[in-house]
């Protein structure tokens, strides 16, 4: 089930190519009137369009996920509910029971609310729209041989399938507005904290000359930074005495 929410006292069902519902069937029954309304889905050549449409615009996809204004849709993928009823049905009995009408108006004002659910409707889901999209987006820039983008493929191929994409990961990341926060590999992580060594361990340099190996006379250049910088503290040691 791909939604479910309440209007009214409706609870609906928008799963692709149909739409579904429970209702109370009161005095005249004590079990639920189950009523389905079929609506025509999108053709492959539409499909495509809306999947191109948002490979070439991912701030109308980012819109889209995060339940914004997607005015785009109404020519795209345009979705009519009048007339539908005739597809309707409803397990009252009744010839005109309203149930479906119902329906119709509470699903108009959903799909209204949440512009995602239309293209759900109408055959394109919510993982298969992610999917194709960056999928598309992949092909269309693939990783350069070495670096960050072919270390990051290569943990993916050792970690094999299981998990979300990283292109499912950023579009629930954006939806949810939290692309600020680190990914999951900050768990891969690791920091080794030692303390230092006791001072009387210490030279004049301290521990600083593993940092320059191969440096002739680094050494002697850092008791040099160093004792200058004992003599300045000294002088201002003295200065604030004054």
């Amino acid at each position: 089930m791909e939604s479910a929410g309440w209007a009214e006292g409706i609870g609906l069902a928008i799963i692709p190519g149909q739409l579904k519902v429970k209702v109370d069937g009161g005095k005249e029954s004590s079990e639920p009137h189950e009523v389905s309304v079929q609506v025509k889905m999108l053709n492959p050549a539409d499909r495509e369009k809306v999947l191109a449409y948002l490979e070439e615009d991912p701030l109308a996809l980012y819109r889209l996920l995060a339940g914004q204004d997607a005015a785009w849709l109404d020519e795209l993928a345009p979705l009519s509910l009048e007339g539908e009823t005739a597809e309707a049905s409803c397990s009252c009995g009744q010839a005109a029971c309203g149930h479906a009408a119902a329906l119709l108006a509470a699903a108009a004002r959903q799909l209204a609310a949440e512009p995602l659910q239309r293209l759900t409707l109408l055959g394109l889901p919510r993982e298969a729209l992610l999917a194709s999209v960056f999928d598309a987006w992949a092909k269309a820039a693939p990783p350069a041989a070495g670096g960050a983008a072919a270390e990051s493929a290569t943990r993916a191929k050792e970690k094999g399938p299981s998990g979300p994409s990283p292109g499912e990961w950023v579009a629930e990341a954006a939806a949810e507005g939290r692309l600020h926060r680190p990914g999951p590999q900050l768990g891969e992580l690791a920091v080794q904290l030692s303390p230092p060594p006791p001072a009387d361990q210490l030279g004049p340099a301290g521990d600083w000359t593993s940092l320059l190996p191969g440096v002739r006379g680094v050494s002697k250049a850092l008791g040099l930074v160093a004792r200058g910088a004992t003599k300045q503290a000294e002088q201002k040691r003295r200065s604030l005495k004054l």
